[in-house]
């Protein structure tokens, strides 16, 4: 559960600082992209850390499966923020456990 979080966080981190690039600087938008593919590296691990959450959320057998279901289509349509939202739910189950 750790490591799902500091990966979460620095998801998150990539993604505002590449957006803030995309929104304020347009010249080392493009350099990013053309010359690092930034845009792709950075879709990869957000695929990787959704990919980790739903391995999270399935491979639980204490919850039921409509819940398990709400909770994949939460992370899969609502993305990070969806990923920022099942946290700390699962942290209080945990704790309850």
């Amino acid at each position: 559960m750790k490591n799902l979080k500091i990966f979460l966080i620095i998801l998150t981190i990539m993604e505002l600082v590449y957006f803030s690039i995309t929104y304020y600087d347009n010249k080392l938008w493009i350099l990013i992209d053309n010359d690092f593919k930034a845009n792709i590296i950075i879709g990869i691990f957000h695929l990787i850390v959704v990919g980790l959450f739903l391995k999270e959320i399935w491979s639980n057998n204490s919850t039921e499966k409509n819940k398990r279901t709400e909770n994949t289509f939460m992370i899969l349509i609502l993305g990070i923020i969806g990923m920022w939202i099942w946290i700390p739910k699962n942290i209080k189950e945990k704790v309850v456990d």
